[in-house]
């Protein structure tokens, strides 16, 4: 047996290239007309009616029947094909359809073999045009689902991961990146590669990662000023192009850039939000390397616009809870930008753990993303209501000031809108109200208090269970985790920053009492990155 070349058939009008193919592979082997039109046409019959129902994979090579030799061909499909074409036969995942065409016993020469693998594997004139109109197809789809995806898309981190998920899975590229400009530079928040973990893929990058300037030295910087630039090769950028490439991401990602797109984001008013770059094209079915040709560039152009508007109304949600907890910051020195920056990255790290060992969808992830990275940043959002005199006092506090600060949880519960109207303000709700509770009850708010709250809001309040255990929102869960987390490895007015062992063995001793035994679990055995996290924002 020696193995020719396997291609796939999607729809029925891919059959007659195929069929050609075969017909002009028997005239090789055989030299008759007749016999290569009967073998085309016994393959065209069976081709089509399974097509007509589902799509197969092709497997052609050269065997014996007998004493002779046959072109076979074996049509592989995942669903059961019409009972006529009687399957050779069937496992776990395919059924086989086999068909041999008699050739005769003379010896075949290599040179004809290799003219028989250049006929079936170039693609004719009708499969090329098939192609290009199902790469077409797939892109103005993955446009459409990302127009209506991001219409609902309030938190930026979220929109950036979804944005460059869905730009990827269209343009079939191995990577891909966005650059928001912050403070005069591209700072890199996301990026994407086929190795990416699947945590990965729905973080964003935490601290102050890889920056460029704005000008025409890189790639990014050009596309910025200039809307777009388009490589063929990253490392072989033509003499007097006036960007160049700098090799160091490559190297910190373990990677190789050959073709890139990079599309600058702009809002309406023309300000530069950012740049979306997508890397290393490859055909969806041989994985070999494609460039982004001109349609590719102008369907990219689309995907930025659309982008870029839902990335600025994004901002305006992230910039409000920023502004929000600036208020907070002027009231309480301990609630900086970075304090919350850091809880958010560390809740919303674990969430996705948490949901992943349950199996859930990348989609279902990000959907409860979306409201949990902006509620945890609001977490302590209620101490504006906390008088200075007690945010700000020195020494311990009196049963009577704990109990006003320990307010704020309801305090900031009741900054949600009246009746649950989005699924942000339930977020909210949930991580104001019980990022203090604890697993065995110990906590605050009481019931009662919660009770008396939701009642406030509006809420159903009937069948609040006690806050203890399960009865505490996952919400809630995590944050507790992530804001001690962070309180215990950060210096304070009033103590030294705990070291990493000592913050490790405390939630150790705490698990199954002040916090949930299985997020402890989990983070303590990705316990480095959370480390990480805390060192890399700083303040």
């Amino acid at each position: 047996m020696m193995h020719l070349a396997d291609f796939s058939l999607r729809r029925p009008a891919e059959v007659d290239g195929a069929r050609a193919k075969i017909h002009e592979c028997m005239l090789l082997l055989t030299g008759d007309r007749q016999r290569a039109s009967q073998a085309a046409s016994a393959f065209s019959e069976v081709a089509r009616a399974i097509v007509e129902q589902c799509s197969a994979r092709v497997e052609v090579s050269i065997g014996r029947i007998g004493e002779s030799r046959a072109l076979q061909c074996i049509m592989a499909t995942e669903s059961q094909p019409p009972a006529h074409l009687a399957p050779d036969r069937h496992d776990e995942m395919h059924w086989r359809v086999v068909r041999r065409f008699d050739t005769g016993s003379s010896w075949v020469p290599h040179g004809t073999m290799d003219r028989l693998r250049a006929v079936l594997e170039t693609k004719s004139h009708q499969e090329l045009v098939e192609e290009n109109y199902r790469l077409l197809h797939d892109k103005t789809t993955a446009l459409n689902r990302l127009s209506l995806a991001l219409s609902t898309v309030q938190d930026v981190d979220t929109l950036m991961v979804l944005l460059l998920q869905e730009a990827a899975q269209a343009f079939h590229c191995e990577a891909g990146s966005i650059l928001l400009a912050e403070d005069g530079q591209l700072v890199f928040r996301h990026a994407l590669t086929s190795d990416s973990s699947s945590r990965d893929r729905l973080l964003v990058r935490a601290g102050d990662p890889v920056s460029l300037p704005i000008d025409r030295t890189s790639m990014a910087g050009a596309a910025a000023l200039d809307g777009m630039v388009a490589v063929a090769d990253a490392y072989n950028i033509p003499e007097g192009a006036p960007f160049t490439f700098n090799p160091s991401v490559d190297r910190m990602m373990g990677f190789r850039t050959r073709a890139v797109v990079s599309v600058a984001l702009r809002s309406n008013h023309n300000e530069l939000l950012g740049v979306l770059q997508l890397i290393n094209p490859r055909d969806p079915e041989s994985l070999r390397p494609l460039e982004f040709s001109s349609e590719d560039q102008a369907l990219a152009m689309n995907f930025a616009s659309l982008a870029a508007l839902a990335l600025e109304r994004s901002n305006l949600t992230r910039t409000l809870v920023l502004r929000i907890m600036g208020i907070a910051e002027l009231h309480d020195p301990k609630e900086t930008g970075a304090h919350i920056r850091r809880v958010s990255q560390v809740a919303t790290r674990l969430f996705v753990a948490w949901a992943s060992r349950r199996g859930w969808s990348e989609e279902r992830i990000l959907k409860e993303l979306d409201s949990l990275r902006p509620a945890a940043m609001l977490h302590d959002v209620g101490k504006v209501g906390i008088s200075d005199i007690i945010l700000k006092k020195p020494g311990a506090l009196t049963d009577e000031e704990r109990k006003v600060m320990q307010s704020h949880t309801t305090i900031g519960a009741k900054s949600a809108l009246k009746g649950q109207r989005t699924a942000l303000d339930a977020a909210i709700r949930d991580v104001t109200l019980y990022h203090h509770a604890r697993w065995d009850g110990k906590g605050y708010p009481t019931r009662d208090e919660i009770i008396a709250t939701l009642a406030a809001l509006g809420d159903d309040s009937e069948q609040v269970p006690e806050p203890r255990g399960e009865g505490i929102p996952l919400a809630g869960r995590l944050v507790a985790i992530a804001d001690v987390f962070d309180a215990l490895m950060s210096r304070r007015a009033y103590k030294e920053a705990w070291t990493p062992a000592d913050v490790r063995a405390e939630f150790e001793r705490s698990a199954g009492t002040h916090f949930d035994p299985e997020l402890v679990e989990l983070f303590l055995a990705d316990f480095d990155s959370y480390c990480a996290i805390h060192a890399a924002i700083s303040g």
